[in-house]
């Protein structure tokens, strides 16, 4: 099993940071769309788990400059990222109430982390 560099840990604060900063910018983006377009209730879920997957996926494959790990790096960011998000959203609406959705969502960070993280280490490796 490999050891844990200091250059793995920032990967993944790296990561995490990139994939928050995106995933707010394109929830504004998107928040600004549906404010001024005819968008149903229906259609935002979707789009936010989109959101999510997509700002991992470019957090992690900006954010990691290590090319080992992916699975480990993408799932703790993964995580930390649903965590985040969960918290951000939860003190926008002031309601830190746990549900289905909340582990459906750290779930789907986790898996979309993944394989990102994969993804990011793979791309990397093959560039060096």
């Amino acid at each position: 099993m490999s050891k844990i560099k200091k250059g793995d840990v920032f990967d993944v604060l790296r990561s995490v940071l990139l994939s928050v900063l995106i995933s707010i910018i394109l929830v504004i983006i998107f928040a600004v769309v549906v404010k001024f377009a005819d968008i149903g209730e229906e259609v935002i879920i979707p789009v936010n788990i989109a959101i999510k997957i997509l700002a991992l996926a470019l957090g992690l494959c900006i954010g990691v400059r290590h090319g080992n790990m992916g699975i480990v790096k993408g799932l703790i960011t993964g995580l930390v990222f649903a965590g985040l998000t969960y918290l951000i959203s939860a003190a926008a609406s002031g309601d830190f109430s746990l549900g289905t959705m909340t582990l459906y969502d750290a779930l789907a960070c986790a898996l979309a982390g993944i394989i990102s993280g994969i993804i990011a280490v793979n791309v990397r490796n093959h560039n060096d």
